[in-house]
């Protein structure tokens, strides 16, 4: 990976999390499948704590929903086992919870078959804290210059979950799922939700 110096600045929303937990509710459009099951999936992404911001972070609303972030017929193109999930919120010190503190939003949606979960979560950051966030991410994952659209794009993999990291204008994206083995692997997914975002 290039070796890429940025200036020191104050952790301004957290440290890159290796995956997100939680889905807040989000419209589904008509017609879309959504899932809400009696017990906890039976398997979860990898966790990692995420620190309380040590500096004030100016954030605006993403102004879309899961849905229009991710239709339902792209979800299903990538994989017709998985649906979204409309009851789930995102679990303290996540990535996602810190998203929707910050005006963001996270999403879940879960495959039927295996319980494996794809995490999403967006926020619409100040400038500072987007270069904060590049720079843990510089440190943390692996350069990915495949994602389209996406001004930097990294990716992490460990204990069984990958992590797609990016930075799109304003937004910070972060989608972690059991299902990405490598940055390829969340490419559709990813692309579709910068696309959504333009």
């Amino acid at each position: 990976m290039p070796v890429r110096l940025r200036s020191a600045l104050p952790v301004a929303l957290v440290a890159v999390a290796l995956t997100l937990a939680g889905c807040t509710p989000s419209p589904a459009p008509s017609g879309s499948r959504t899932s809400t099951p009696s017990a906890p999936p039976a398997t979860e992404p990898t966790t990692s704590a995420v620190p309380t911001p040590t500096a004030s972070v100016t954030a605006a609303p993403v102004g879309r929903t899961c849905a229009q972030l991710l239709s339902p017929d792209t979800v299903y193109a990538y994989n017709p086992n998985f649906v979204a999930l409309s009851s789930f919120t995102p679990k303290a010190g996540t990535a996602g919870a810190q998203a929707v503190a910050n005006k963001g939003l996270a999403c879940r949606w879960q495959n039927e078959t295996s319980n494996d979960v794809i995490d999403l979560s967006v926020a619409k950051l100040d400038p500072a804290t987007l270069e904060s966030l590049k720079n843990q991410a510089v440190a943390s994952s692996t350069l990915v210059p495949t994602y389209t659209g996406a001004d930097e794009g990294y990716f992490s993999a460990a204990d069984g979950s990958g992590t797609a990291i990016v930075f799109a204008r304003s937004y910070w994206v972060v989608m972690t799922s059991q299902q990405f083995a490598e940055p390829g692997d969340a490419e559709t997914l990813v692309d579709a939700v910068i696309a959504a975002l333009a």
